[in-house]
């Protein structure tokens, strides 16, 4: 007996050489894996794959305002409002003013939300021993080394598509004089 047949791959990208697009499949088709993966680790758990990284964020910036909350998770603030609100109600975290500026909303994990937190630490412990951990020491290597490049790249990319310039470029003030 044979499983349910797999979709087909995409067409090569339009305008792309043929190895670019070969990588970009191979990385979508590697990302929906990780994806489905950790989010199974984590239900395993109990644990809501959506909180997952403002957890992660909040035990390394304690007390983050929730704008700069929003930023770092790529989220609109209404979005985020409303996982903090969830959040809030299962006893995970706690926002109060910033005591400098009222406008500003800070959030704090609860110690519930740190054991959460753990939990999800051991979760995403087991996936990356279960994968990446699996992998020859040398591949680990090149993989982080080619990912890094990867991530600088498309960290290069949005910064043009936003009109920022890269990090570690020069600043022109209003002149238009490079500082």
């Amino acid at each position: 007996m044979t499983g349910p047949e797999l979709p087909a791959l995409p067409e090569p990208l339009a305008g792309v050489d043929e190895l670019s697009s070969d990588v970009f499949r191979a990385f979508m088709g590697t990302l929906r894996l990780h994806r489905r993966l950790m989010t199974q680790a984590l239900a395993d758990r109990g644990i809501h794959p959506g909180q997952a990284m403002c957890l992660r964020l909040l035990v390394t910036n304690e007390g983050i305002t929730q704008r700069d909350l929003a930023k770092a998770l790529y989220v609109a603030p209404p979005t985020l409002t409303k996982m903090l609100r969830s959040m809030e109600e299962a006893g995970l975290v706690q926002r109060h003013p910033d005591a400098g500026d009222a406008r500003l909303t800070r959030v704090e994990l609860t110690e519930a939300g740190r054991a959460e937190e753990r939990q999800m630490g051991a979760a995403a412990a087991e996936y990356v021993n279960a994968t990446i951990g699996t992998l020859p020491e040398d591949d680990r290597r090149d993989l982080a080394r080619l990912l890094e490049a990867l991530g600088a790249s498309i960290e290069r990319a949005a910064a043009a598509r936003e009109g920022d310039p890269p990090a570690g470029a020069p600043t022109s003030d209003r002149s238009g004089k490079a500082s």
